[in-house]
């Protein structure tokens, strides 16, 4: 049978034959050794009926009328039948729509190779480079979704070339929407331009790591998502109470000043803690800077993010809690010294390959600590690749000789102290690695 044979009729016997097993399904009549035969089935056919309906979504606007109200109702009539949010139905559509025209992501998707969210990514990316999507399915196989959106991020820029265009759609699209539950439980979704995420998120960097810090001390867990609601809250009160509209810090002290008020008035601030946390860490190629535009081979982009438009970083460059490495040709790879700390450049590098443990697929991106690769005790040097990012746990374990963690910035391996592997990263090309910063206050002449 053929794409496209399919009927009303077997699209309702399969409807029945499946309410007819889940109707009688019972979990505590199935033998122990059956459970995950089970739950594998269930999961492989929820995600080619997922499929199929994100195939038949686009189907929803040619019968709710022409034009943007078309797109609208269909929106609203996806999330009414499949009982999910209107933004997810949105999402839904539009990825619906995409595939019309990706032969290869839609066959992944109706084979259950793709979940929902999968497909989205790969369709946004194939969208504006069709030649991505073979090598994104497989990817999709082996990364974790996290992962592969971190791969379809960077695809899609490469693909883009027009940064400025692409954060123009993305601030005309910004958004703060909230809204109270049935049970009256207040919810909120953000979404805007990169750059400016990457603020929201450095602002409340060192607030969160204060709270987890607190609680932890009291012997409270909650989770991590917990902590940033309390660090939200902490700096909008604290914006609300100390500053005008529009007052930055734009020292590069780590703390806000006074500015004057409308009618000369100085306002009251409060000191912010600095560290390395609450940094936008910014790497951009210094040619870039100075010819104005970013050429294929550059780099404008801010970790943790992606490539941003250089008129973002240019904004940012005044910005207190801003590291800027730009890339100049000289390599800091070459500098190695013999005390234990690692120097402030190569901090500064650590950042801008990436701010998370670097244990595969932990991520962790709070309260990290700098560990030597090889035990300093024995290597008596300090080596940026050598150095590595860890959580407080993955750090713990290492220090106890239980586990070791291998390899270069990219090509990590998390093994056992009898060489067990218990993860790696996803192969991937060799990771750029960074050059040393510039000094931040000669920027703003650039």
């Amino acid at each position: 049978m053929n794409a496209g044979d399919v009927t009303l009729e077997q699209v309702a016997d399969l409807a029945a034959s499946v309410a007819s097993v889940t109707d009688r399904l019972d979990p505590d009549a199935i033998p122990d050794g059956e459970v995950r035969a089970v739950i594998e089935s269930l999961a492989a056919i929820k995600r080619r009926v997922d499929g199929a309906v994100t195939i038949m979504a686009r189907r929803a606007a040619d019968v709710s009328g022409e034009g943007p109200k078309g797109t609208k109702a269909a929106a609203a009539y996806l999330a009414r039948t499949t009982g999910t949010s209107t933004s997810a139905a949105r999402k839904q559509l539009a990825t619906s729509t995409k595939l019309a025209s990706q032969t290869g992501t839609t066959a992944a998707v109706r084979t259950g190779r793709l979940s929902d969210d999968q497909a989205a990514a790969i369709a946004e990316v194939a969208a504006v480079d069709p030649s991505a999507q073979d090598d994104l399915i497989e990817r999709a196989g082996v990364e974790s979704l996290d992962d592969l959106r971190r791969t379809c991020r960077d695809r899609h820029a490469a693909a883009d070339p027009d940064r400025d265009s692409r954060r123009r759609r993305h601030h005309a699209r910004r958004s703060c929407r909230t809204w109270t539950e049935t049970d009256g439980e207040w919810r909120a979704v953000l979404s805007g331009p990169a750059d400016m995420g990457a603020r929201f998120d450095a602002a409340l960097r060192a607030d969160h790591d204060r709270i987890f810090k607190d609680a932890h001390a009291g012997g409270r867990r909650e989770p991590d998502a917990a902590y940033h609601f309390d660090a939200l809250i902490d700096v909008l009160e604290r914006g609300a109470a100390t500053r005008p509209a529009g007052d930055v810090d734009r020292t590069g002290t780590g703390e806000t000043h006074g500015s004057a008020t409308s009618d000369g008035g100085p306002v009251a601030t409060t000191p912010r803690r600095a560290g390395r946390q609450t940094q936008v860490v910014v790497n951009v190629s210094l040619s870039a800077l100075t010819r104005g535009t970013v050429d294929p081979d550059e780099t404008c982009r801010i970790e943790g993010v992606g490539e941003v438009s250089l008129a973002a970083a240019r904004a940012l460059i005044p910005d207190a809690h801003l590291a800027y490495v730009i890339r100049d040709g000289v390599d800091i790879r070459s500098v190695v010294h013999l005390g234990r700390q690692a120097t402030a450049h190569q901090r500064t590098a650590m950042l801008a390959r990436g701010y998370e443990c670097e244990v595969p697929h932990c991520r962790s991106t709070h309260l990290l600590e700098i560990d030597h690769v090889r035990d300093w005790a024995f290597s008596g040097r300090t080596v940026l690749d050598e150095l590595a990012w860890l959580c407080r746990d993955h750090h713990a374990r290492k220090s106890a000789g239980t586990h070791h963690l291998d390899g270069p910035p990219g090509r990590r391996r998390w093994v056992t102290d009898v060489g067990h592997e218990i993860s790696r990263d996803p192969p991937r090309p060799d990771p750029p690695r960074p050059d040393p910063p510039r000094p931040v206050e000669q920027l703003a002449a650039l």
